[in-house]
């Protein structure tokens, strides 16, 4: 049984001092609802605030992703009756410096609106010393500042996992944290894992004329989605010439002369110049000592913690990767909105993991809310193809599907795979209606009456995971004030 983590003093008048390890996303979420809600917040990053999901991972691979749909519009602008002249094609050097930009402008748009709130930032890497103290350490080791706080969110998240045989060597073997430095595209590459990382980056590579080669293991690809979804790429990417390779993982990467051979688990080949490597993280908590709380990571390496955030010990929350799967930046932004408040001492509400969307920014896009076809869901199947919009564009690769439960008519999840698909809505107690069924109609708010008449890549607005964690307020009963009992 978890023990509570008091959320404030009755009576206390003064600001509760908050410490943040981390500066992600969920670090920076937590650090703007716990400001929000009148604590004095310092946020310690171990590099620029925007972390490694930022720097490392979501910038330099979305910025490609940006190039790579603009030229595949250019391709697939003759159809559509215009007159096709010169092409566009990549410039490496261009797309390097577009992703220092980006970088650059995201991270201190993210720093002001910070220091907008009050916040101090320190930048090091932070242990524990005892439970409600932290010590701050520079790059060197030397001690930076120590510091106390009323409550502690973790939210270091998680470093790439390489398996000893496989390992980046940062020319001819890469993984996604060197994206931000591929100054030349190779002739051909070998991508070796089938989730959302493995997933994008092929679709990058091929739209970008590199010849593909997907090693994809025995979970299959999209693994966290719906399996219509993993069907939905893997069809696209066939058809845009990409191999799959599904069923066998890889087990090591050998060097040939013209580049890598990347080698599976019944012994084949793959060859190419480059292999890129997107296979798994592990947890980045063996720096925080976490001895000096009395916590104890289980056996996968996550920390225990309750609804809220709360961990076993005392003032201690954690959000993330670290708090378990799935990896997401959007429920990873969803617990740190909730911990936030509470470690702030304001009303917070239960999150709910089924109300938070997953997205992955492969060509087609994929955004899936809820569960979708389980056993004792009705599920509706449209394919894009179907409706107008995709006659009208010429892209009709991609699906929608919508599960409801038979029974109560309520919905409980919802998938789209299309170019640029709107992003689903949370579950709800809305009902599917079957008199609407070809034009899967919902009585709901204009905005997803929108999405939800339109199955099709027609752009929305997106629902973050902290409006998802703030908007389910209107779909559950309020939790009781107080300490719930939790865990």
């Amino acid at each position: 049984m978890l023990r509570h983590n008091p959320s404030s003093g009755a009576g206390d008048a003064r600001p509760r001092e908050l410490a943040i390890i981390g500066g992600g996303p969920a670090g920076i979420a937590a650090a703007l609802a716990s400001a929000g809600a009148g604590a004095r917040v310092t946020l310690i990053s171990e590099g620029p605030v925007g972390g490694r999901a930022g720097w490392d991972s979501l910038i330099p691979s979305k910025v490609r992703i940006v190039a790579a749909e603009a030229m595949a519009a250019a391709h697939a602008a003759e159809p559509l009756g215009l007159v096709r002249g010169d092409l566009p094609r990549i410039d490496p050097p261009a797309i390097l410096a577009r992703i220092g930009a980006v970088s650059a402008s995201w991270g201190a748009q993210q720093a002001d609106a910070l220091a907008a709130r009050g916040m101090t930032t320190l930048y090091g890497v932070a242990s524990f010393v005892a439970p409600g103290r932290l010590l701050v350490r520079d790059a060197a080791g030397q001690e930076v500042v120590a510091l106390a706080a009323d409550a502690i969110i973790i939210a270091t998240g998680s470093v790439p996992r390489f398996p000893p045989a496989m390992r980046p060597d940062r020319t001819r073997v890469i993984a996604p944290r060197f994206a931000s430095t591929l100054a030349k595209l190779p002739p051909d590459i070998v991508i070796v894992g089938g989730g959302v990382t493995g997933s994008e980056f092929a679709s990058i590579f091929s739209l970008l004329g590199v010849q593909v080669s997907w090693v994809v293991g025995p979970k299959g690809v999209l693994p966290d989605f719906a399996p219509e979804a993993g069907q939905a790429i893997v069809a696209a990417l066939t058809q845009r010439g990409v191999a799959i390779r599904q069923g066998q993982p890889a087990v090591r990467i050998t060097p040939h002369e013209s580049g890598v051979e990347v080698i599976t688990a019944d012994d084949v080949g793959h060859r190419a110049a480059m292999a890129f490597l997107a296979v798994g993280c592990t947890l980045d908590l063996g720096r925080l000592n976490l001895a000096a709380t009395g916590l104890t990571p289980a056996a996968d390496g996550t920390l225990r913690a309750d609804a809220m955030g709360r961990t076993e010990a005392i003032g201690v929350y954690v959000v993330g990767d670290a708090a378990g799967g799935p990896m997401l930046a959007n429920r990873a932004m969803a617990q740190a909105w909730v911990a936030g408040r509470h470690a702030a001492g304001a009303e917070s509400t239960l999150p709910r993991a089924e109300a938070v969307v997953h997205a992955a920014y492969t060509i087609p896009q994929v955004a899936q809310v809820g569960a979708v076809g389980s056993a004792d869901a009705h599920t509706v199947r449209l394919p894009l193809r179907a409706t107008l919009k995709a006659h009208l564009s010429g892209e009709d690769e991609g699906v929608f599907l919508l599960s409801f439960d038979p029974r109560s008519q309520r919905v409980l999840g919802a998938v789209a795979v299309g170019r640029m698909p709107p992003t689903p809505s949370p579950p709800s107690p809305w009902r599917y209606s079957s008199r609407w069924r070809s034009a899967i109609w919902l009585p709901c708010s204009p905005l997803i009456r929108r999405w939800a008449r339109w199955p099709s890549p027609l752009p929305a607005p997106p629902l973050s995971g902290m409006w998802e964690a703030k908007r389910v307020r209107t779909h559950v009963n309020q939790p009781r004030r107080g300490n719930p009992r939790l865990g």
